[in-house]
């Protein structure tokens, strides 16, 4: 079985190209696409200089082709070679572009859904959302790293959860830019579509678009995520749940059900308000005075007795007496 090989620039290592055939390594230096100063590994993971891969794939002393040719034709095939590397360079960065944006898919997909209005949905998603401003203690950004502690039940189903707890450190891909730098191309794509003003400044649009991608591929940045969580029995093969993804200062946790989402939030205490049952109409009317008949007519209040004229004019005679 041939062996793969992994190829990268030291001074830009998330830009890597593979695999290449190890068999293959003689033409890729002849062609370029691999350089003294790169650096190689078999499994992404340990890398080591190009030249401690083979002794004799970068001779000390590389003859020069080129002697004996007039200068302008040395010249001239050194260009040719110049634009041979250059465009080797940039179609293994076009197809790298590609490849990460077609594996980002179905995140991107996500963000999209979450700033278009009218396909959200809050209350079918089943994820949980924090950010770095909300005050959590079961969550934490620090030193540009997130760390998560799920709540006491399975991630995928909210129940009482008896398996082990689980510990992941996850390396998530930070999409802001990928996501935000194909819409702006689009924007500038159209300004300046509108500001020539002819026929012809339609092709800025599917160009800001393209150049958008190649700009967000380049931004890209990973943020080390730390999660804590825990599966039942039953769902142990669940290994896709919890999923995680990260937008600007949003840690965005995949759950498996709504349960865990109230468990994070308001912990073991019960969301639903009791009813109070109303009394039965029986007592209710027992307790209620009636008249004694329907038309009968309530006792009347007492009154007090007006005074008359009479006892007006008395009243004026005894305070005045004959003398």
């Amino acid at each position: 079985m041939t062996r793969s090989i992994y190829c990268r620039d030291p001074r830009n290592p998330r830009d890597v190209f593979g695999p290449l055939e190890v068999d293959q390594l003689a033409e890729f230096v002849k062609q370029g696409r691999i350089r003294v100063t790169d650096q190689v590994s078999f499994d992404e993971q340990a890398w080591m200089p190009a030249t401690e891969l083979e002794p004799g794939l970068f001779p000390a002393a590389t003859p020069n082709r080129f002697a004996g040719e007039p200068p302008w034709k040395q010249t001239a095939m050194q260009a040719v070679d110049w634009l041979k590397a250059v465009a080797i360079g940039v179609w293994n960065y076009i197809k790298s572009t590609a490849e990460f944006y077609w594996s980002q898919r179905s995140e991107l997909r996500l963000m999209a859904i979450d700033h278009l209005p009218f396909l959200r949905d809050p209350g079918a998603r089943r994820e949980i959302r924090v950010t770095a401003e909300d005050r959590n203690d079961a969550v934490a950004f620090e030193n540009k790293q997130w760390r998560a502690d799920l709540p006491d039940c399975c991630v995928v189903c909210g129940e009482p959860a008896d398996g082990d707890w689980n510990k992941e450190q996850r390396s998530i891909p930070d999409l802001t830019w990928p996501f935000m730098a194909p819409i702006l191309g689009l924007l500038f794509g159209i300004a300046g579509w509108i500001f020539r003003w002819d026929s012809e400044g339609r092709w800025l649009v599917p160009i800001g678009v393209f150049a958008g991608f190649l700009i967000g591929y380049r931004l890209r940045r990973e943020t080390i995520v730390t999660i804590s969580f825990r599966r039942c029995r039953e769902h142990l093969n669940r290994t896709r749940i919890p999923w995680l993804r990260v937008f600007r200062k949003t840690l965005i946790i995949g759950i498996g059900d709504r349960k865990v989402w109230r468990r994070f939030f308001h912990g073991d205490r019960s969301l639903e308000t009791p009813l109070t049952v109303p009394p039965e109409f029986d007592r209710v009317s027992e307790t209620m005075p009636y008249p004694s008949h329907p038309h009968e007519s309530p006792a009347p209040s007492p009154t007090m007795p007006l005074i008359d004229d009479s006892e007006m004019d008395s009243g004026h005679e005894s305070s005045h007496p004959a003398t």
